[in-house]
């Protein structure tokens, strides 16, 4: 067999394909692997993207990017926790580039609502990132304080969460030409700490927001050192996000806009438009600007419960790869516990 330059092939993809500065930053988790071509086996697939990931020195953080992520804002910022005036629940699971294996594979909980007579908001965070040989769960609580700027319903809400992370990497699962290669003979957890603040914006037919969920990042040391939790603004992952509902009377047009930003990695976005039809099923396209089409889904079933389903597929050369696309799926609860209705723009944002 062919040896295969495993660190030569890192090197590359690391400067031209991953979308990453010069110190192997990674931006949101999302690939663009043209240089698969040159792989003889996929079996290297998995490996590679892990070493770069969790190995290497300069690693930066891995978080996942839901296709609903207007819907999933609980998650994305912690200013959005307590706003809707409800206690409000969601749980999703997300299944990427289907056909690939050891691909990332997430699911997340949030459960947030407003504490009575208050401007306070609380919520709660539960995310599992898997991929290949290594998996991340986040727990994290979150806290908001909301503003009210005017009369006529336009809010300013300021948010703050702490929580742990547990790290696991099992560097044996990995299957490469080399027996007995030390990158892979080992297995390393630890256990973290993060925060995360963000700022959210809100009228009755408008939005805006802007998020860094996670301040530290815990990076690899090939020395002794192990695993060390450090802040370093390079690998900080910020978000900022908007949308507007446009009220033609029966239809009602939402277009929606996510930027994500690492100091020195190219900017990444994604762009939705979604249309509600009988104030009851929601449908949408959107694009991302790692080269993937995505087809959003919504139904309202009532007042209490929501179900989501989204499918994307990368129109990248990965999509011959993933040949099924990545499939998402959710389901909101939104319960109020008073007299009082509280459901401000709930089927909107």
């Amino acid at each position: 067999m062919k040896r295969f330059n495993l660190n030569r092939q890192i090197d590359l993809i690391a400067k031209r394909e991953f979308e990453c500065d010069a110190k192997g930053v990674l931006s949101s988790g999302s690939f663009n692997l043209t240089l698969l071509k040159r792989f003889n086996h996929m079996k290297y697939l998995i490996p590679i993207l892990f070493l770069l990931l969790f190995v290497l020195p300069s690693k930066a953080q891995h978080q996942a990017a839901y296709n609903h992520y207007i819907a999933n804002q609980g998650l994305l910022n912690p200013a959005y926790n307590g706003t809707r005036d409800i206690m409000s629940g969601l749980l999703i699971h997300r299944s990427q580039w289907i056909g690939v294996e050891g691909a990332p594979m997430n699911q997340a909980l949030n459960v947030h609502g407003p504490i009575e007579d208050t401007n306070l908001g609380v919520g709660v965070i539960l995310a599992n990132d898997n991929l290949g040989f290594t998996n991340v769960f986040d727990f994290m609580g979150a806290a908001s304080y909301k503003i009210q700027l005017d009369r006529r319903g336009k809010f300013l809400s300021f948010g703050l969460q702490l929580g742990v992370s547990s790290n696991v990497y099992d560097g044996t699962r990995a299957i490469t030409d080399q027996y007995g290669d030390p990158v892979f003979q080992r297995k390393e957890s630890n256990i973290t700490f993060n925060v995360g603040v963000g700022a959210y914006y809100y009228a009755e037919n408008y939005f805006a927001g802007f998020s860094i969920p996670k301040m530290f990042d815990p990076v690899y040391n090939q020395g002794s050192e192990g695993y060390k939790n450090t802040l370093n603004i390079e690998h900080l992952h910020s978000y900022w996000y908007g949308g507007y509902i446009f009220d033609l009377g029966d239809v009602k047009i939402k277009p929606t806009a996510l930027i994500r930003t690492v100091v020195g990695a190219p900017l990444t976005f994604d762009v939705s438009a979604n249309v509600l039809l009988m104030e009851r099923l929601w449908l949408g396209a959107s694009y991302r600007s790692v080269s993937e089409a995505v087809f959003l889904s919504e139904f309202i079933i009532n007042r209490q419960f929501t179900v989501r389903y989204s499918f994307d597929y990368s129109i990248s050369p990965m999509g011959r790869f993933g040949q099924y696309g990545s499939h998402e799926i959710g389901i909101q609860f939104d319960f109020s516990f008073n007299k009082r209705p509280g459901m401000r723009s709930i089927r909107y944002f």
